[in-house]
C-alpha cells in the first residue's frame, strides 16, 4: 500500500509478498475454459472478481508460480475469468484470512500448470473426495495473476458483511463489482488500523 507513516516490519513480517512476474508458467497443454459465443448467443459477462482458496500447505506455491486454482467442480466459475479485467483474491482456510488484490493475467484455464499443488492439500481444504483426485493437479481450474496491491492479510471477521455465505464457514467465490469494492474497502481499513497501531507503538 502507498504511504509511509512510520517505519515498521517489512512485507514478509506481515505475511505479505513483493510483486512477482506475471508471466504464466510454461506448462501444458492448457485448455481455455471460455469460448466465443455461437451465432445468436449472448456473450458471457466476465466475472468482476473471484476468490480462490488455499491452505498453509499451498499458499507459498501460489506466489511462487503466480497461479491460483480451485477443484474441478469450479471450472464453470473459473471460465468466467477475463485476463486484465477480473480481480482475484486468495482466501487461506488455515488462517481464515484473505489476501490480495490481484489481477488475472490469463483466461480461466484447465490445468494451466498440471503439477501445481498436491493431492494432500485438496483433502485439507475438504473440497473434493479422494476418488476424484486423479493424475495432475487436484486444483485444475486455474488462472495466472499479477499483484495489483498487496494488502496485509485481512481476517475473515472484517469481511463477513461482504461475503455471501452458503453455510456456516463456506461462501460463494464469485464476486460482483460491488462486492469487490466493499472487499477492497474492508482490506484497506484493516491495513490502516495495523499501520496506526505500528505508529503508536513506535512512540516513546
Amino acid at each position: 500500500a502507498a504511504g509511509q507513516l512510520a517505519a515498521g516490519p517489512g512485507p514478509r513480517a506481515l505475511g505479505m509478498r513483493p510483486p512477482l512476474s506475471a508471466t504464466a508458467p510454461q506448462a501444458g497443454p492448457a485448455v481455455p475454459l471460455s469460448a466465443a459465443p455461437l451465432p445468436g448467443e449472448q456473450p458471457v459477462e466476465p466475472a468482476a472478481g473471484v476468490i480462490f482458496s488455499c491452505t498453509d500447505a499451498t499458499f507459498e506455491q501460489c506466489y511462487e508460480m503466480s497461479v491460483v486454482g480451485l477443484p474441478r467442480k469450479y471450472l464453470p466459475l473459473v471460465g468466467s475469468i477475463a485476463a486484465g479485467r477480473t480481480l482475484l483474491f486468495l482466501f487461506n482456510f488455515s488462517t481464515r484470512a484473505i489476501h490480495g488484490v490481484y489481477l488475472a493475467t490469463s483466461e480461466g484455464t484447465e490445468n494451466l500448470h498440471p503439477g501445481a499443488f498436491t493431492a494432500g492439500s485438496a483433502r485439507d481444504v475438504g473440497e473434493m473426495p479422494d476418488e476424484e483426485v486423479q493424475a495432475g493437479s487436484p486444483f485444475p481450474a486455474q488462472c495466472s495473476f499479477s499483484i495489483l496491491e498487496e494488502f496485509a492479510p485481512c481476517p475473515e471477521a472484517e469481511i463477513k458483511h461482504v461475503l455471501e455465505y452458503t453455510e456456516r464457514q463456506r461462501f460463494r467465490f464469485k464476486l460482483s463489482r460491488y462486492q469487490c469494492r466493499d472487499l477492497l474497502h474492508a482490506m484497506a481499513r484493516n491495513e490502516a488500523r495495523l499501520r496506526a497501531d505500528r505508529l503508536l507503538a513506535s512512540l516513546p
